[in-house]
């Protein structure tokens, strides 16, 4: 199986998985406390999304930030081992095993779809990027948030991302500081989402999901 092939079938894969969490382990409390949280209004019983990627984005906060008793819904049901199968396991664990982060493109293949980007918040690593609809969009400079997901040497995104305009980087970096406080009891990656999400709504560049 090609590199390509793989990451089709992890993504479908992955969003499965996703719906099955939230089948699992979601419930009214838990929809309108992340929603609370990420600042989503309702209209009447139900939620009244601003665009459409906010909805992936509050699911992806709901299953991987958002802990009760210390623990995510991913998590509790990796810890239950509720998955079906060995892929479903490692997108599992690759998913609960990292932390969004805001990241700069600094190259994009023309023989692939790969981009080189640089994680602007711990260390400036480097990072290939395999991901169809961001190679085809994404421009040197474009700055996305995301959280990077690993598997049988293929990193991608979660399938969630928020990407911002060349210039606004360093006022992206700014605003972070002034926000993330690491001695916050929250933990970091989940005030970055926050922080991000809320930068997203104001200065983001709206993507569609096809």
């Amino acid at each position: 199986m090609s590199d390509i092939d793989r990451y089709k079938t992890y993504r479908e894969l992955g969003t499965q998985l996703n719906s099955d969490i939230l089948e699992a382990y979601s419930d009214r409390e838990l929809i309108v406390e992340t929603a609370s949280e990420l600042d989503i209004g309702f209209d009447g019983p139900n939620l009244a999304y601003e665009f459409e990627s906010q909805m992936p984005a509050h699911f992806e906060f709901a299953l991987y930030e958002y802990r009760r008793d210390g623990t995510t819904a991913a998590e509790r049901y990796l810890e239950a081992e509720r998955w079906e199968n060995k892929t479903e396991r490692d997108i599992l664990e690759s998913t609960v095993g990292t932390d969004p982060s805001l990241f700069e493109v600094e190259s994009v293949s023309e023989s692939g779809p790969r981009l080189t980007v640089t994680d602007l918040l711990n260390d400036r690593e480097e990072r290939t990027l395999l991901d169809v609809n961001l190679s085809r969009t994404a421009e040197p400079g474009l700055v996305l948030f995301f959280r990077p997901v690993r598997y049988d040497g293929v990193t991608t995104t979660s399938g969630v991302s928020f990407p911002f305009p060349v210039d606004e980087k360093e006022q992206l970096l700014n605003e972070h500081d002034r926000q993330v406080e690491p001695d916050e009891p929250r933990a970091v990656s989940r005030q970055r989402f926050v922080t991000f999400h809320d930068l997203y709504r104001d200065r983001g560049i709206r993507i569609q999901y096809r």
